[in-house]
């Protein structure tokens, strides 16, 4: 995955979700915040660029202090290629399943996945 910061970067890709709205409004809010300042300390990763299946929003892994805390730790997602949310979902580096987190998106099939993917690992889902 890669992690965009350059403001140029992150104006190309929130032009990009405006045209997925409103399956992209969760991720959007975020690209707009970190594009205007980042005050929340999130990052934005894609996992290709320019022409991305996958982009997930999370709070900057320096200032995740509490693993615990699941409304601290949000998650966002966006994708375009299902395929690719769902092999994001198996790389424990992007995700740590070892905290408690949720996701916020608005596609189909974006439950279902994690659903898949928590059971693989034996993990509770709630």
């Amino acid at each position: 995955m890669l992690i965009l910061r350059c403001p140029g970067q992150l104006q190309h890709l929130e032009e990009t979700l405006r045209r997925s709205l409103p399956a992209a409004l969760p991720v959007l809010g975020t690209v707009m915040t970190v594009a205007r300042g980042n005050p929340a300390s999130h990052e934005i990763l894609v996992d290709s660029w320019p022409h991305f299946g996958v982009v997930l929003t999370r709070l900057c892994p320096e200032e995740n202090k509490d693993h615990g805390d699941f409304y601290t730790n949000q998650l966002t997602v966006f994708y375009r290629d299902e395929g690719a949310w769902r092999a994001l979902l198996g790389n424990t580096e992007v995700m740590s399943w070892t905290q408690a987190f949720q996701i916020h998106g608005m596609q189909d099939g974006m439950y279902e996945a994690v659903r898949e993917a928590a059971d693989a690992k034996r993990l509770r889902l709630d």
